[in-house]
């Protein structure tokens, strides 16, 4: 899977390379004059065809906001904020409330014409705006390992990297069977929560798991979610939890395709790869045709899931933060 750019380098004007400021904190409209003033406003239905003109090309295979424009303009749960240029609009960047307290931006885009003159940079300060009233404390957003302009322009945003995630995927499910792996019941809770608070891969991933292409904070009322809905796989033996693994389907419907997502995993090599054979036998079982996998960056994790045959991306993916405060 390929991700967005989240912002270039250059896409920050050159009177914000040293100190980015919030321009006129009391417009209505985020302003940054560079030769044409960009307007920020909300997105509306009249401005699909529009954007849409400019989000036809970002990978060789096309780009996703297409199928999720109607979706996304219609989330109470967030906005879309538009960049606009003479009255037209240049640019794009989605804003979400996750879960309480936290925003995740994604979907940020730019008409090629209109590269450089800060378009991106003025969204993604009036999507944390937006954020901080909605009573967001963090604001967090993914991109790639190799994306370093983008990377040098979420630091001079006030973001920080906080994790690395690695994609796996694999369709084969031919594998032995597991040895002490199996869906965890409620009475697993509070022994897996501890088992999570002493974890290093815990700590490496942030407290973070992946559902589609957006991290989130796992709690404990999460963790209870996972398994009420027989979503939480645990390895254990004499009574120890050795590690889990959270599962979702959301990636099949998302696709529309037969297909699970690996949304965290944790424990040492024996005992992810046990769990990953169990979930092999479980989707060869159910007809699933496809598992994708999200884990930390993490060497023994690693090893794992190529010694089990998963494809690796080629890029890690990079999520990082910042800490909201009242504009």
């Amino acid at each position: 899977m390929a991700f967005p750019q989240t912002l270039q380098a250059s896409d920050i004007p050159y009177k914000f390379k040293h100190k980015l400021m919030y321009a006129n904190r009391k417009d209505l409209h985020r302003r940054f004059r560079m030769g044409k003033e960009i307007v920020v406003r909300e997105a509306k239905p009249e401005d699909k065809e529009a954007v849409l003109s400019f989000c036809q090309k970002t990978w060789e295979w096309g780009d996703y906001i297409p199928k999720v424009w109607d979706r996304w303009i219609k989330d109470p749960a967030g906005k879309i904020f538009v960049g606009i240029i003479d009255g037209k609009p240049v640019g794009i960047t989605n804003v979400i409330i996750v879960k309480e307290g936290e925003a995740w931006l994604r979907g940020a885009r730019t008409h090629p014409d209109y590269r450089r003159r800060g378009v991106i940079t003025a969204i993604t300060l009036k999507c944390l705006e937006f954020a901080v009233k909605k009573g967001a404390k963090l604001a967090r957003l993914v991109t790639e390992s190799t994306n370093i302009p983008a990377q040098k322009a979420l630091e001079k945003l006030g973001f920080k990297p906080i994790a690395k995630f690695i994609w796996w995927e694999t369709e084969n499910f031919e594998t032995k069977p597991s040895k002490y792996s199996s869906f965890a019941k409620i009475d697993d809770l509070e022994q897996i929560w501890r088992y999570l608070e002493k974890s290093e891969c815990f700590r490496r991933c942030h407290g973070l798991y992946a559902k589609l292409y957006i991290w989130i904070s796992l709690e404990k009322e999460t963790l209870r979610s996972f398994i009420e809905n027989n979503k939480c796989i645990k390895a254990e033996v004499d009574g120890e939890i050795l590690g889990l693994t959270l599962i979702d389907d959301e990636v099949s419907r998302e696709w529309q395709e037969s297909s699970i997502q690996v949304c965290y995993i944790d424990g040492n090599f024996e005992a992810v790869a046990d769990m990953l054979k169990f979930l092999k036998k479980f989707c060869k079982e159910k007809e699933v045709n496809k598992i994708y996998a999200v884990s930390s960056d993490h060497p023994t994790m690693i090893r794992v899931f190529e010694h089990l045959g998963f494809k690796r991306e080629e890029v890690e993916e990079i999520v990082y933060e910042k800490v909201l405060t009242k504009l």
